[in-house]
């Protein structure tokens, strides 16, 4: 069983470090980098999620180990995970997953640096990460910090802000299970996933807001072994 994941707006693979652990000997983690990010830094941002879909089922093509699999998507990922999905759909090169694990994104627009004016764009984006508590405390003040991994939040906030959740017109009967905390989502708007998830959609509450999972890894990585099967 292999698990593809897709990591959170300024985020890179090495997110789900935890996890993988967490789930070794059960079931292969497989992290995906998204083009600069991470390990990829040195390559262009995308602007669309359409770009970063076809960039990420190429990955997810290449790395497939011909067996059963599933997806997660934490934050944005949720979306790149569904559009990634609308691929598998779609061209049908690939059996279609076993099951989607939606983390910490409701569908519809949470942050929108394309109507922010250019000039505050800076101080908007580090306002925004640094209230989804992604960001240690000894780093908030930190310019070093800022320039590294400031272009990333902001590419990856503008590519988000011109997705059109409205305009989601894909529906599947995978299985789906929702992660979120009530701190950060409220669960009415966790739910309108199931719009688009017609079958099985379960939905998972934990504490510790947007970045629940690194308080409770152990017990994410049981839930999904056990809706694996593995």
């Amino acid at each position: 069983m292999q698990l593809f994941c897709f990591t959170y707006a300024g985020g890179t693979a090495a997110f789900f470090n935890e996890l993988g652990k967490a789930l070794e000997g059960k079931t292969e983690l497989v992290k995906l980098e998204y083009p600069g990010h991470g390990t990829r830094r040195k390559e262009k941002f995308c602007e669309t999620y359409q770009e970063l879909s076809r960039d990420l089922y190429a990955q997810m093509r290449e790395k497939y180990s011909g067996g059963e699999y599933a997806l997660l998507g934490y934050s944005m990922g949720c979306v790149a995970a569904l559009e990634v999905l609308r691929y598998v759909t779609k061209t049908k090169e690939l059996p279609a997953p076993k099951y989607i694990f939606m983390a910490s994104h409701q569908p519809k627009l949470v942050v929108n640096l394309t109507r922010c004016d250019p000039d505050k764009l800076d101080e908007y984006t580090r306002e925004v990460t640094i209230r989804f508590g992604g960001i240690p405390e000894q780093l908030v003040d930190s310019e070093t910090f800022w320039r590294i991994y400031l272009p990333l939040f902001k590419a990856d906030y503008l590519m988000i802000g011109r997705y059109d959740f409205e305009g989601i017109d894909f529906t599947t009967d995978i299985p789906a299970l929702l992660l979120y905390s009530p701190e950060d989502i409220p669960r009415e708007e966790m739910e309108l996933w199931k719009r688009h998830f017609t079958g099985c959609c379960e939905l998972a509450e934990y504490t510790g807001g947007h970045f629940f999972i690194n308080k409770h890894c152990e017990k994410v990585a049981e839930l999904i072994m056990e809706k694996l099967g593995v």
